[in-house]
């Protein structure tokens, strides 16, 4: 099993491929930029030597996450206008400036139109307004900022998900979704027996979401489309008789937009719906195994993993390759999931954009293996070395302030490093370097 870490903005970017090198699966698309910079040559190369993409796994509709996907597909309808062009009667059409992409056989995604039935455009134009009222919050108020680019990037992430179910429908690529489901969303069947995909020798398992989290949103986010038009027209009225001052009242009425699903939602308070609906795979290839979590929660990825009874008796799985959920964010990661989860090989996703991959949350990951913490695991299994690999690094963060945090964690990597007397190791993707190669 080979796996390809793509420097993907402060998205996530992976390419798998089987042992035998006959099977292909593109793992999410990170952003339109890093993907035309750094994923796209890869795959026009693929394309060259006449290979295909068996998947392309989508497993949410964040933009970091979607955006390079969006543009994969406008790359392969760029280049049916060109061959529709010059097969019937036009020599002088000009290629398109992308490389010519590979065939891409299918696509598991949950479309956002299948998961939210109420109006999509409604939900996106409400999102952009809360995001230009919420920015206008003071600059120490770090809270209400935060959830100032929650609200735009899902602004944005909602049509750019519509727009993606609209290119694959038969009018236009006419790739096939979810075909391994009926053509029906994908996740977790819980009153069924488990169940796996097979694609040659890779055995896939979807250990998130359930059925529950899918209805949840649904409900949540009908309940947001209701409420939020009347909270927002108000508060536009407030702000344009108040346009230079965003005082206390006005804040806690902001405040209120917490109950949307936005931002809490019971246990997993700091965890956006659309990153609970992550769908999540067990990929297996004989005894190799890696984990793919999106954006999901520690918890829904132990109770995926034991609906397919993956844990031993004590609640543990080690893999040969974590890829660590929601960029190593301390909303997504706790003590028990890092005792309880292993690898040999952890990866990073995030360039120091909103401070992730978190520093908290790197160090009770590194405590859990080689720390005299209470929390260390006793899988025997993870007794070994282990290597953290990160998808960007300081000279490859474009933004000053996800620089320093960067160098922040490289500093932290090296001085654990030092501690580990050899069990632990890093790498880093710096400068122009497009990506790194797992083969296990």
């Amino acid at each position: 099993m080979k796996l390809n870490v793509f420097q993907s903005d402060k998205g996530d970017c992976l390419l798998l491929t089987s042992a035998d090198g006959a099977r292909r699966i593109l793992v999410d698309g990170g952003m339109r930029n890093s993907y035309k910079t750094f994923v796209a040559p890869a795959l026009a190369a693929l394309a060259t030597d006449n290979r295909f993409l068996d998947l392309v796994y989508v497993s949410h509709i964040d933009q970091d996450h979607i955006s390079g996907v969006l543009q994969l597909l406008d790359d392969m309808m760029a280049w049916r206008v060109h061959d529709f062009q010059i097969n019937n009667g036009n020599p002088t059409h000009q290629p398109p400036e992308s490389g010519r992409p590979p065939t891409v056989q299918g696509i598991w995604h949950n479309a956002f139109n299948e998961l939210i039935t109420d109006d999509t455009q409604a939900i996106s134009e409400i999102l952009a307004a809360s995001a230009a009222i919420l920015s206008s919050a003071p600059e120490n108020d770090t809270e209400l900022l935060g959830l100032a680019a929650e609200h735009r990037e899902l602004a944005v992430s909602v049509p750019e998900a519509i727009k993606l179910s609209h290119r694959i429908s038969p009018d236009q690529l006419g790739i096939p979704l979810n075909e391994h489901f009926g053509s029906k969303l994908a996740f977790v069947r819980s009153n069924e027996a488990p169940t796996s995909i097979e694609l040659g020798a890779l055995k896939l398992s979807i250990i998130g979401p359930f059925e529950t989290d899918l209805d949840k949103l649904r409900r949540d986010w009908s309940k947001w489309l209701k409420e939020h038009p009347t909270e927002l027209a108000k508060l536009q009225r407030q702000a344009i008789r108040d346009a230079e001052r965003l005082g206390a009242s006005d804040a806690m009425t902001l405040l209120t937009l917490r109950s949307a699903p936005l931002k809490q939602l019971g246990d997993r308070s700091k965890v956006t719906p659309p990153n609970l609906a992550s769908l999540m795979l067990l990929v297996e290839e004989h005894d190799k195994t890696l984990l793919l979590t999106g954006d999901g929660h520690w918890r829904d990825i132990l109770n995926g993993l034991a609906f397919y009874d993956k844990l031993n008796d004590h609640g543990q799985i080690h893999v040969n390759i974590l890829k660590v959920q929601h960029h190593g964010s301390e909303h997504n990661i706790n003590e028990e999931f890092v005792s309880k989860v292993t690898a040999d090989h952890y990866i990073f996703c995030g360039n120091g954009q909103h401070e992730n991959p978190n520093l908290q949350a790197l160090k009770i990951l590194i405590d859990s293996r080689i720390g005299n913490v209470p929390f260390l695991t006793s899988n025997a299994q993870a007794s070994g070395p282990f290597k953290l690999w990160f998808n960007s690094g300081e000279s490859a963060s474009k933004r000053p302030e996800a620089k320093l945090h960067m160098r922040k964690i490289r500093e932290l990597a090296e001085q654990r490093k030092t501690e580990s007397l050899g069990r632990m190791t890093f790498q880093f993707l710096e400068g122009e370097n497009p990506s790194f190669e797992i083969v296990i």
